[in-house]
């Protein structure tokens, strides 16, 4: 729904990254994890730039979510890593202020990418996101069509909250939803509903483009699939406008 803006800090050598892949920086190595702290990352420009992160969510381990991994790790082992890193907010508030420069709007996010063979966080990570041109339509035209909008998304609510400007209900959204639990949540629904049809981008959506009735890829935010990805689905376009014509084609 969003076209995304990623702007990510590699702390071993200092490069800012942008536009990168988030999924493409986890799966690179086994035993990363994204970590999404639930909080307002425009706190992060009120905290001393040379705190660490360990300082910072002192006692906060509770609002740590794993949102996307590797290889198997708990919500306890992520923030764990965290709350003994010695990387500095200064790390995360960077890549945030390059987000909302570009991105003034709608929704902002940031998280930590954690290695649990290293034991520390290895990329700071922000993202920015503005809706795809077209979208307010489409979600009408969907509406009309009688289709219920359900999202599920790796991102926190806090952030996902936003989405209620595009008339989005906030009890169907799953925040902090993993590759595996965007199965299930599509697996529960077609246990309720006649069809469900499943809209991704990533490799993260795999799973749940997979089990969907209908699996529609859209490559509108060019995130370079991959040839996995793009057999997993049985759909794929290149313009969210198109997504109500397809569903019109399946009714």
């Amino acid at each position: 729904m969003l076209r995304m803006y990623r702007v990510a800090k590699d702390i071993e050598t200092g490069t800012i990254l942008e536009k990168v892949i988030t999924w493409k920086l986890i799966m690179e190595k086994a035993n990363r994890a994204l970590v999404v702290p639930q909080m307002d990352p425009s706190a992060l420009l009120t905290c001393p730039p040379d705190d660490t992160l360990a300082r910072l969510f002192s006692g906060l381990k509770d609002i740590m979510e794993v949102s996307c991994s590797s290889s198997p790790m708990s919500k306890e082992q992520a923030a764990d890593i965290v709350c003994r890193s010695h990387v500095r907010v200064r790390d995360l508030s960077e890549v945030y202020l390059k987000v909302i420069y570009r991105c003034p709007d709608i929704y902002h996010t940031a998280g930590l990418i954690v290695d649990a063979d290293r034991q520390d966080v290895v990329f700071s990570l922000s993202t920015g996101g503005a809706p795809f041109p077209g979208l307010e339509q489409v979600l009408a035209d969907l509406k009309r069509l009688g289709a219920d909008v359900i999202v599920a998304s790796g991102d926190s609510m806090r952030s996902l909250s936003r989405l209620t400007r595009l008339g989005i209900d906030l009890s169907r959204v799953y925040p902090v939803s993993s590759p595996q639990r965007k199965k299930e949540i599509v697996a529960d629904l077609k246990n309720r509903y006649r069809h469900v049809v499943m809209v991704g981008d990533g490799l993260n959506d795999i799973y749940a483009l997979q089990t969907a009735d209908l699996g529609i890829l859209t490559v509108q935010q060019d995130t370079r699939p991959s040839p996995d990805l793009l057999s997993a689905a049985d759909e794929i376009i290149d313009d969210i406008r198109k997504l109500p014509i397809l569903l019109r084609k399946y009714a």
